[in-house]
C-alpha cells in the first residue's frame, strides 16, 4: 500500500514537472518569436487584390522545431507569395521571414517545411521549402509558387483588371549536402546522378511514370538516389 501511495505521488511529481517544462518551453518560443519575427502588417491595397497568397486560407495547428526540440500547437499560415509563415499568438500576428530567424524545420498542413539555402547563380537566399523524400545523401523538395499579376486598366478594347494572386507550378529541387539543382526533366535527373538520359526515360516508361506528376517525381529521384541503380 505504501509503495502504490509513494508510486502515485512520483508519477504525480513527474507529470506535473512535464506539464511545467512544456508551458516553459512554449513561452521560451513565444518570447523568441516576439523578438526575431515582426508583427504583421496589412497593407491597405491587399483589400483590393483578387485571390490569395496563403497555402491556406485559416491558420492550422502545427510544429516548430526550435531549441534542439518541437512545440506543439502552434497556429500556423504559409504566405507562399512572401514565403514567409505567419504565427498566431495572444499578442498578435508574427511573421517568421527565413532571412530573419532561425527556425529551422515547421511542420504545417500535413507537411515539414524545411529552412534552406538556396544556390542562384549569383548568390544564396534562403527559402521554406516541403521536404519530399530523402535517400542515401539525396533529398526532394518542393517550393510552392504564386504570382502577383499586375492590375490593368481599360484601353477601349478590354475592361480594366484588379491585380491577381495566381496559382504557379511548383518548382521541385533535388539537394546533396550544400550543393542543389532545380528538376527541369530527364535530362537533369541523369545529369545530377551522371547517368545516360535513356536510363530514366526507359524507367518512366517501365513504370509507367510521368515527371510532370509529384509522387511519380519523387519515386524516380529516389530511385536514382541508389547508387545500385546508377549503373
Amino acid at each position: 500500500m505504501k509503495s502504490t501511495l509513494i508510486l502515485s505521488l512520483f508519477s504525480f511529481v513527474c507529470i506535473s514537472l512535464m506539464g511545467q517544462n512544456l508551458e516553459q518551453a512554449y513561452m521560451d518560443l513565444e518570447r523568441h518569436l516576439n523578438t526575431s519575427g515582426e508583427y504583421l502588417k496589412r497593407a491597405d491595397d491587399r483589400n483590393k487584390v483578387i485571390g490569395s497568397p496563403y497555402l491556406t486560407e485559416d491558420f492550422q495547428p502545427g510544429m516548430v522545431h526550435w531549441n534542439r526540440m518541437w512545440n506543439e500547437g502552434i497556429d500556423l499560415k504559409y504566405d507562399i507569395y512572401n514565403d514567409c509563415f505567419e504565427v498566431k499568438l495572444e499578442s498578435g500576428i508574427i511573421v517568421l521571414d527565413p532571412l530573419k530567424n532561425n527556425i529551422d524545420t515547421i511542420k504545417y498542413n500535413g507537411e515539414a517545411f524545411v529552412r534552406k539555402f538556396l544556390d542562384q547563380g549569383k548568390g544564396k537566399s534562403l527559402a521554406y521549402m516541403a521536404l519530399l523524400g530523402q535517400e542515401n545523401v539525396y533529398s526532394v523538395y518542393k517550393q510552392y509558387k504564386i504570382i502577383l499579376a499586375e492590375a490593368s486598366s481599360s484601353d477601349g478594347y478590354s475592361n480594366a483588371k484588379p491585380a491577381e494572386f495566381k496559382s504557379n507550378s511548383p518548382v521541385y529541387y533535388i539537394f546533396k549536402d550544400n550543393e542543389n539543382w532545380e528538376v527541369k526533366g530527364s535530362k537533369t535527373i541523369a545529369e545530377i546522378f551522371e547517368i545516360e538520359t535513356k536510363m530514366v526515360k526507359d524507367y518512366l516508361k517501365e513504370k509507367n511514370y510521368k515527371l510532370s506528376n509529384e509522387k511519380d517525381l519523387v519515386e524516380v529521384i529516389l530511385y536514382f538516389s541508389k547508387p545500385l541503380n546508377q549503373s
